[in-house]
């Protein structure tokens, strides 16, 4: 899957800054994060509001979490873990991606 065509295909700014990073590059990492802890979550199945709403979720993360392990992206998956059920995300993923 490729983050600037999704985000291109909902008519979402891929070029906003999410902090330092961009959307596409926040997604990216967000969709590597969801393909090693979470695959069962359809984000092509996304509203455009939703994965603006995930992309930009990084931005708070990666000011309380450190890169290690995922940690900025698992902390944005839990943090939307409500919105993802909607697209997949099971109870078992949920308790996967959980670092605490």
């Amino acid at each position: 899957m490729n983050a600037k065509n999704l985000l291109k295909q909902k008519g979402i700014d891929f070029d906003k800054p999410v902090l330092q990073i961009n959307r596409e590059e926040a997604l990216i990492s967000i969709l590597e994060a969801i393909k090693e802890y979470c695959p069962n979550v359809k984000v092509e199945k996304m509203s455009k509001e939703n994965l603006e709403v995930l992309a930009d979720s990084l931005g708070e993360s990666i000011i309380n979490y450190h890169p290690e392990g995922y940690h900025q992206e698992r902390a944005t998956l839990l943090g939307c873990s409500d919105m993802l059920r909607k697209y997949g995300l099971t109870d078992e993923e949920k308790r996967a991606l959980d670092f605490c």
